[in-house]
């Protein structure tokens, strides 16, 4: 009974959540019907971020306890690797720190793959360097570009950037070792942050005159990377003059216990200098915040046994309180909104400029 009585308040509050959407109501299809938790059978892969893994690991896990016949494995190779198994049709649900590209819907389209898009929270990408590292407090976008462009290949000293900051009079760093770490191709944390930061000052985004010199768009292949956020962390914490990024909650994590410095970050030399918190990152004051996504098999979830139910979990008021326990920021109520009508409605396709 108290299992039931679970489930019943978990649907009801997915109708609580749809019911924000206003007069666009009258399109949204009926929450479905409350099913007793213990006659629900399923089993699947749920696979992609390492960004959004320790999320839908919690959701997986609370669910388990009201619906206990649906067994749920969740995977965080990379939002690359669960792009390929998501438009192979080889997993019912996807997590992504960024958008799918392009291409990768293109092969979801090829294989017959409809797919819904669904934002999940909002992340900060975190600058993090060692505890000792006491050279360095706040790096600016172009102080990122020095450091771990793909012009900073074969750079093993922080003062080899200055070769590239002096051109536009920027920082002049310290000669330490310098020990990058970061994710790897496979990670949306890899494409976001290319995107924002090397891309960004590559477009002039960080008031360098752009047309006086050739500037690159991709990040150094020659750090530390892996498809483990820990294992990043891990190596940040373990050299004295390291630099590296990852998603907000790993970050926090690691400098909260003592084993990591978080970076203030700038977009112009010389600019505001923001900490990565909760607070700035839902403001979006914190320059390298994005957000994250969920990917839904339109087919799978109305024939493969639990997809639905679990997705109706995930949007409850019960398991939408997962994103902010692990450390992420909770959406806005409009964009929770956006999500409840994609999945009640069955949106299909791309529902974000």
């Amino acid at each position: 009974m108290f299992k039931l009585l679970g489930l019943l308040a978990v649907f009801a509050a997915v109708g609580a959540l749809v019911n924000l959407i206003g007069d666009d109501t009258s399109s949204v299809a009926a929450t479905p019907a409350a099913t007793d938790g213990s006659s629900v059978e399923g089993e699947f892969l749920v696979s992609g971020s390492s960004t959004v893994f320790p999320i839908v690991q919690r959701q997986a896990e609370q669910f388990k306890e009201i619906a206990p016949g649906v067994a749920i494995a969740v995977e965080g190779p990379g939002s690359g690797d669960g792009a390929k198994k998501f438009c192979a049709g080889e997993v019912p649900i996807a997590n992504a720190s960024r958008e799918f590209k392009d291409e990768e819907i293109e092969i979801c389209e090829a294989n017959g793959i409809t797919f819904l898009e669904l934002r999940r929270g909002i992340d900060g990408i975190s600058v993090i360097t060692s505890v000792e590292n006491d050279l360095v407090d706040c790096v600016s976008f172009n102080d990122l570009y020095a450091l771990t462009s793909e012009e900073a290949l074969n750079f093993d000293s922080w003062s080899d950037a200055n070769a590239i900051t002096s051109d536009w009079g920027g920082t002049e760093f310290s000669d330490v070792d310098l020990d990058v770490f970061g994710p790897g191709e496979e990670s949306g944390t890899f494409d976001s942050f290319a995107e924002i930061v090397i891309e960004g000052v590559a477009k002039g985004k960080t008031g360098i005159e752009v047309e006086d010199r050739e500037f690159v768009d991709t990040v150094r292949p020659d750090y530390s990377s892996s498809p483990d956020d820990n294992v990043v962390v891990e190596g940040i914490e373990s050299s004295q003059y390291s630099l590296g990024w990852v998603g907000f909650a790993y970050a926090q994590e690691s400098a909260a216990a003592g084993r990591a410095k978080l970076l203030s970050v700038s977009i112009e030399d010389g600019g505001n200098c923001v900490e990565p918190t909760a607070e700035t990152i839902a403001a979006a004051e914190f320059p390298i915040a994005r957000f994250l996504y969920t990917y839904i098999n339109v087919d799978d979830a109305a024939n493969q046994p639990g997809v639905a139910d679990f997705v109706d979990y995930m949007l409850s008021d019960v398991g939408l309180e997962s994103v902010s326990a692990v450390g992420y920021i909770d959406l806005p109520a409009d964009e929770l909104a956006k999500s409840a009508a994609t999945w009640a409605n069955r949106s299909a396709g791309r529902q974000y400029e």
